[in-house]
């Protein structure tokens, strides 16, 4: 219903001022705050804003809201007004989800008023509600005047580990010293078995195995990672003879190099072994 009502705004030009009234007195205020959302959503900042202002009262207690309005009059310039809204919704105890979103936007008014004080203090808060938004602090006009600030650079690095929390475990980086190009030979020889790229994946909670034979038209690839249950490393290897998956456990790094423990089976009987990388 509130998409068909915008329509008419737009097509019509009906007074929006009017037609949120209207609907605040026909229907109540639901209907009126998906009208502002609607606004909000496709980046109609001065739309948003009246549509917001005519719903909204001193006495309103949506955090959410509270934080749309403040981002529609940050678009707008009136960076006063946005601060006002920002605090307002912090003031009204708003979702953990919502916490570091609103300290980063107040930050980031701050920053633009020159504020360092404040605008560096409200990313250290919004770091330690959880934010994780580092690519909006490498690329935010607003916190160009703040990059090369030490402390700024320490809560970028906190909101990266927030984003990719295995960079920062020692034990995740224990298999890292696989990663790269290779060239593998049989043991021993100088035949040239095949091909292996290495890389980190998934945030660098993976390590990512691409295999490719030199004289078979062979490939495979394996993925690499600690499993939640044990604490130790797992591999799970799929070659192109199909027939499933080969799963490698119990990974440790112990004396300069990573042990797996496997089973086989051999003429009928199980076998156990040990995959070393070194």
């Amino acid at each position: 219903m509130h998409s068909k009502v915008i329509k008419l705004i737009l097509v019509k030009g009906i007074s929006l001022s009017f037609l949120i009234s209207s609907v605040a007195q026909t229907t109540g205020q639901n209907l009126s705050i998906s009208i502002a959302d609607s606004f909000y959503t496709v980046k109609d900042w001065k739309n948003a804003k009246m549509a917001y202002e005519k719903t909204l009262t001193d006495t309103s207690t949506s955090s959410l809201e509270w934080n749309r309005l403040g981002y529609a009059n940050f678009n707008l310039g009136y960076y006063d007004q946005a601060l006002n809204d920002y605090v307002k919704a912090v003031a009204n105890n708003p979702a953990a989800p919502l916490k570091p979103v609103l300290y980063s936007r107040m930050a980031m008014v701050y920053a633009i008023k020159k504020d360092r004080i404040n605008a560096l203090g409200n990313l250290e808060k919004a770091t330690g509600a959880g934010y994780l938004n580092f690519v909006e602090m490498d690329t935010a006009r607003a916190f160009t005047g703040l990059r090369e600030d030490e402390k700024f650079k320490a809560l970028r690095n906190k909101a990266y580990a927030t984003a990719y929390p295995c960079t920062a475990d020692p034990k995740q980086r224990a298999f890292d010293f696989w990663i790269g190009e290779w060239d593998a030979y049989v043991t021993g020889t100088k035949n040239l078995a095949g091909y292996s790229v290495i890389q980190s994946a998934s945030g660098g909670c993976m390590i990512l195995e691409n295999w490719t034979s030199a004289n078979l038209p062979y490939t495979g690839k394996s993925i690499n990672f600690i499993e939640a249950a044990t604490g130790k490393w797992k591999q799970v290897w799929v070659g192109a003879e199909g027939g499933g998956e080969h799963v490698f456990s119990n990974g440790e790094y112990r004396d300069s190099a990573m042990y797996f423990d496997f089973e086989q089976t051999a003429n009928g009987k199980k076998q156990k072994g040990r995959f070393t990388f070194f």
